[in-house]
């Protein structure tokens, strides 16, 4: 049974732990992440433990067409998730974040117009490498790939124009206390 604002599954969290070492190594200067549950659930199985920080962006919602894409009010988020208080985002989220339900076109529409003001929000911040924890609709319009996996990573650069080019991983980060001079 399809549910609102649908919790991450068993599979998924498995999957999320499965990149927790990879994504720790990576020099990220924030994790910008979907406010669904799912995808908060996932940003917080990978990156829970990192001081990286965190901040809420509903522009990256997926289409709404199925009732697990309806979220959860965000007068209701820290309740359900206690941890998100401390993440940047949260007092910019209107009550009601997530797409009206419609049909194929116009979600299809509305992801396109959303993807046009995240890159436009994405070059205008500080930060120059980012992880986005978000949803495969959403990140197939963007960068115009094949559907991602459930937790595929795709690299890619995000250039002053608004192109988006996929690129090799980022490389990890050295360790601490490393004299090399790369």
């Amino acid at each position: 049974m399809l549910r609102s604002d649908a919790p991450l599954t068993r599979k998924g969290k498995r999957q999320a732990r499965a990149l927790r070492d990879q994504m720790s190594k990576r020099p990220f200067e924030i994790i910008v992440v979907s406010p669904l549950s799912r995808t908060i659930q996932t940003a917080t199985e990978i990156f829970g433990q990192s001081d990286v920080p965190k901040c809420l962006c509903h522009l990256m919602c997926e289409r709404s067409m199925m009732p697990s894409d309806t979220g959860t009010p965000s007068s209701e988020l820290i309740s359900k998730h206690p941890h998100v208080s401390s993440w940047s985002g949260l007092c910019h989220l209107p009550e009601e974040y997530w797409p009206k339900v419609s049909g194929k076109k116009a979600a299809e529409k509305d992801v396109a117009e959303r993807v046009e003001h995240f890159k436009t929000w994405l070059l205008a911040r500080p930060e120059t490498c980012m992880a986005l924890v978000g949803h495969s609709a959403f990140f197939r319009t963007m960068t115009g790939q094949p559907k991602l996996g459930n937790c595929e990573a795709f690299w890619c650069e995000l250039r002053a124009n608004g192109d988006l080019v996929p690129c090799s991983p980022l490389p990890e980060m050295p360790a601490s206390g490393d004299e090399s001079d790369s």
